[in-house]
């Protein structure tokens, strides 16, 4: 047990494990899914003293210093102020979190080919998928809320309001871990099927007739319109 800290202990544990910090284990009790060796990165430490943690294996569960074993793993930290923590969607499976290097050559190995942003209901997540997953013929993944069908493996990451790419934190993996867990399988005649909404754009010569005939509201023989 950690018993009660006192503040100036608990300050030491902040400084000591910074946010970002890498982690590796060295032993849990009682978590079958923790095992030795796993690692994760700090998120926080809170005023009890625990460190929360983000595990590569997805989960969130915090460390208790001077109850469970684990060491900071100082030869990553240089490597993990690059990365950023996304979740991963491929096609048959279920999600998971993964951490990448924030950079665009890394995002197309992941989604295999050259990447395209796609805009998510929140405004602070989107997802990169591959731009020619219908075209090539990738298998259909997660029908989105415009019910579009995603081709192939997309990952998900959050914006940091400027533009930039940054980690998902805890519960943005939760809730998208929960929005796409079930597999979805779909018919490559319902996957790569593409609408095309043609736009008809009228020119300045076109009287406000011919728009509105363009627009569908007129039609020849008819150009009456009721009040």
């Amino acid at each position: 047990m950690q018993g009660f800290l006192k503040p100036y202990q608990v300050e030491q544990i902040k400084k000591k494990y910074p946010p970002g910090s890498r982690i590796e284990l060295d032993g849990m009790e009682n978590e079958r899914d923790m095992p030795v060796g796993l690692k994760g990165t700090v998120r926080y430490v809170d005023d009890a003293g625990q460190l929360g943690m983000l595990w590569d294996n997805g989960r969130t569960l915090s460390l208790i210093p001077n109850a469970d074993l684990f060491h900071i793993l100082q030869s990553e930290q240089k490597q993990e102020e690059n990365q950023i923590c996304v979740l991963v969607v491929e096609p048959g499976k279920a999600p998971y979190a993964k951490h990448i290097e924030n950079d665009y050559r890394e995002m197309q190995k992941l989604v295999d080919g050259c990447i395209e942003f796609v805009p998510l209901p929140e405004t602070d997540c989107h997802i990169y998928c591959n731009d020619e997953g219908k075209l090539t013929g990738m298998p259909g993944n997660r029908r989105l809320d415009n019910k579009d069908i995603i081709c192939g493996t997309f990952f998900i990451c959050a914006d940091n309001g400027y533009g930039n790419d940054i980690s998902l934190n805890d519960e943005q993996i939760k809730y998208y871990t929960e929005r796409f867990r079930e597999p979805e399988h779909y018919t490559d005649e319902e996957a790569h099927h593409a609408e095309c909404v043609i736009k008809i754009m009228p020119s300045a010569s076109d009287s406000i007739e011919d728009v509105m005939r363009m627009l569908g509201f007129l039609q020849d023989g008819n150009d009456g319109m009721e009040r």
